[in-house]
């Protein structure tokens, strides 16, 4: 029998406090440590309908990439929709885990993933905190159409910033949104930043620095790495089932019209 502080310890040296920004919270934000874990589920979001599959699904513990709660809470109660989860959470035993800035910033976390997926050489931190990451193209001058190309295939589809046809040799990378990252990419002479989202006016700026931009979309930059880390967990844990939430889905959608054709 596997118990939740031997998984949490697991967790904690995957992924240590060290790694995560100042303004987190991470580690187990909700739990008995001397509870029996048979289940674990990976998510991206503690959401009504990922605590109503956790609970259908017997699950003991929740590994949630953001925070649940994320910030603190004066009253937890039936009257909000946190205090809620919290509350049928809590009575099912599931426990709550994330990772969150710390596994972002992982030596096989989001960000260095990402990397992979651009198939990057010499990645290293974008920060001297660890957060972030930069990296050489293989391929020298490929173009900004066959990255977002790539990117689409692995990710869906996503928004660009600057010239379709730039010439792109070294790429930043910062999973979520990561708009603090534009002068750091510049100082570290990337030709491209790829993240999850950005405000409009950081784009700008990204435009006037002729910084290209790829912008995934929040949940794309970071949810494929939930699937990621199950398998890591199944994998140190043979005796415990884990698979990552069916339910989750990006809350933003994308509409796509097609004009009707006059004859």
């Amino acid at each position: 029998m596997i118990d939740l502080k031997s998984v949490a310890s697991y967790l904690d040296a995957e992924y240590p406090a060290l790694l995560a920004e100042d303004w987190d919270n991470i580690g187990l934000l909700v739990g008995d440590f001397s509870a029996t874990v048979k289940t674990i589920m990976t998510c991206l979001t503690v959401t009504p309908e990922v605590c109503e599959e956790s609970i259908v699904k017997k699950v003991n513990l929740i590994v949630s990439h953001h925070p649940f709660p994320f910030q603190a809470m004066k009253q937890i109660t039936s009257q909000t929709v946190e205090g809620s989860m919290l509350l049928q959470l809590i009575s099912h035993g599931i426990a709550v885990y994330s990772p969150h800035t710390a596994h972002d910033s992982a030596k096989d976390g989001v960000n260095r993933q990402l990397a992979a997926i651009l198939n990057l050489t010499d990645v290293m931190p974008l920060n001297a905190n660890g957060s972030g990451c930069i990296g050489n193209c293989r391929q020298n001058g490929i173009l900004l159409s066959d990255l977002l190309q790539i990117i689409e295939t692995r990710l869906g589809v996503c928004s660009y910033v600057g010239d379709i046809n730039k010439s792109v040799n070294r790429i930043a990378i910062g999973c979520g949104v990561a708009d603090e990252f534009v002068d750091k990419a510049v100082q570290q002479k990337a030709d491209l930043l790829l993240l999850g989202e950005a405000r409009f006016h950081t784009c700008l700026r990204a435009q006037s620095l002729r910084l290209a931009l790829i912008l995934t979309g929040h949940f794309a930059s970071e949810h494929f790495a939930v699937k990621t880390l199950a398998q890591k967990i199944t994998v140190q844990f043979p005796e415990i089932s884990c698979f990552p939430s069916d339910s989750e889905q990006d809350v933003i959608k994308r509409y796509n019209y097609t004009l009707p054709c006059h004859k």
